[in-house]
């Protein structure tokens, strides 16, 4: 039986001193020990350790936290994601899940214009906060401090914004996100930002000047950009004075009371576009030359999209109903997709049952308990079956070795109970396999070949037993996307 964090099992953390690999003062604790490598030492079993009852109660009792917790994986257990990521790159080139609302592409515009004011190495007094950053707090307490919470919703930082609003502090890299640049606005929509050519290289491109120019003239700020005099020139003042406050002082650094937090409401909001602002985003996003994106936005707000997507919401049954009129490189990826689907829904499902029943267990798990279950002898006659087709549908998009290298101990033939081993050694691999150091896996294995689950694992409910597919695949972006920019009406 592995352990969580890096130390031995002990009914009290106190009890046994973390750095000393020899000593188990707690009578239970000393039944068993545990290497750091997560395996059942050699000559470390003691009498009773045969107990589950007692091994489950013990599980979640571990000695004090140390280096290893951040070796915590908990996310993409079998290593799925990456083929279908870069399957739904080549279908949606730019439109990421978290993805929701096309407004923050014109956020970006104006913070690229915005940060141009500042030299390119330029940080805050927090020595880490870059221009943009700085924005960005401003729009998120802006928003949130002006705004209805129906009003921003699928704003990221917002509950972070909310409190330190709260908390009567302002908004800091401390208070905010932990990784902004991937999980703040900027980071979610850049790649998208990047692929309509409204942020080239970090400055300003020309298809964001021209979104820029359409939204100060429809919002009457005329002057935002360019060297023309109007109103907006006031507004990118005010704007710039307080990034560069906000720089000198490493947080937003304006009151509550101040008047320019209206203002990102009023011209930023998330579902204020103006018609032609809203008109201008949408022929940006139809201008794909690189993927699909403009034949499945084109197909989602027809008729016969729309009715298959409000009924369902079901992206297998859209790219069913998308694959018909489709011209041939569109039928050929999403034959690749339906058939990883395929392949990534009994993997999973398989998977999320084994979980579920080691958590049932509450102890040792056997690979042939493991292996009389409905999902995973159906996954052990299933896989094998369709992995070589699977491995040609993926071919012709560059994916087939990775998925031959990734899961090919998965499409031997053998029993149920085998399968289930090779696909918790799968999921050992995958995890320490991930980058940086490495992750620990989601369950321990004793010598007798059985299996505890890891108390931070533990499941309840059993993996899905349908036909759905495993990821995302840009349609629900999509649809938010049509939504505020008014291609539909929910």
């Amino acid at each position: 039986m592995c352990r969580l964090d890096g130390g031995f099992l002990a009914a009290d953390p106190q009890d046994l001193l973390p750095n000393d690999k020899d000593h188990v003062s707690h009578p239970l604790a000393a039944r068993l020990l545990i290497d750091p490598m997560g395996q059942v030492a050699e000559g470390a079993t003691r009498p009773g350790c045969e107990d589950p009852a007692l091994l489950y109660a013990l599980a979640p009792l571990l000695t004090e936290r140390d280096e290893a917790e951040s070796a915590e994986g908990g996310i993409d257990p079998l290593g799925l994601y990456t083929i279908a990521d870069a399957l739904g790159i080549r279908l949606i080139p730019g439109v990421r899940e978290r993805q929701s609302h096309p407004r923050f592409l014109t956020a970006m515009a104006a913070s690229l214009a915005v940060c141009s004011a500042f030299d390119d190495d330029v940080l805050a007094a927090d020595d880490v906060s870059e221009p943009w950053l700085v924005f960005e707090w401003y729009v998120v307490e802006g928003l949130v401090r002006t705004s209805e919470k129906s009003e921003f919703r699928g704003l990221p930082g917002s509950l972070k914004a909310a409190k330190a609003i709260a908390d009567r502090v302002p908004l800091s890299a401390k208070r905010y996100l932990k990784t902004p640049s991937v999980f703040g606005f900027h980071g979610i929509y850049r790649l998208l930002a990047r692929k309509l050519g409204i942020d080239e290289g970090g400055r300003l491109g020309e298809a964001g000047h021209h979104l820029l120019s359409v939204w100060a003239k429809e919002q009457g700020l005329e002057g935002f950009v360019g060297t023309s005099p109007g109103p907006g020139q006031g507004l990118f003042r005010q704007w710039v004075e307080a990034v560069q406050k906000g720089l000198e002082q490493g947080a937003t650094a304006r009151s509550g009371g101040w008047m320019g937090w209206e203002s990102f409401r009023k011209h930023l909001g998330l579902y204020n576009a103006g018609p032609k602002e809203r008109g201008l985003i949408v022929s940006m996003l139809l201008g794909d030359d690189t993927g699909f994106r403009r034949d499945v936005i084109e197909f989602l707000v027809s008729p016969a999209g729309r009715q298959v997507w409000e009924e369902a919401a079901s992206e297998r049954r859209f790219h069913e109903a998308l694959r018909h009129g489709a011209r041939e490189e569109l039928r050929m990826l999403l034959d690749a997709i339906d058939a990883y689907e395929t392949f990534s829904r009994f993997c999973q499902t398989a998977f999320d049952d084994c979980l579920c029943e080691m958590t049932a267990q509450r102890g040792k798990t056997s690979p042939a308990r493991l292996g009389g279950l409905a999902s995973v002898r159906l996954a052990s006659r299933r896989v094998p079956e369709i992995f070589g087709d699977v491995l040609d549908r993926l071919e012709p998009f560059g994916e087939a070795f990775r998925f031959r290298e990734a899961f090919g101990c998965l499409a031997e033939p053998g029993d149920a109970a085998s399968w289930a081993v090779r696909l918790a050694e799968h999921h050992c691999k995958t995890q320490r396999l991930k980058p940086p150091d490495g992750k620990n896996p989601w369950f321990g294995r004793f010598d007798d070949g059985s299996y505890c689950i890891y108390p931070l694992y533990r499941r309840e409910q059993r993996g899905p037993q349908d036909e759905s597919y495993v990821h995302a695949y840009r349609t629900s972006s999509l649809w938010s996307f049509a939504t505020d920019l008014q291609l539909v009406t929910p």
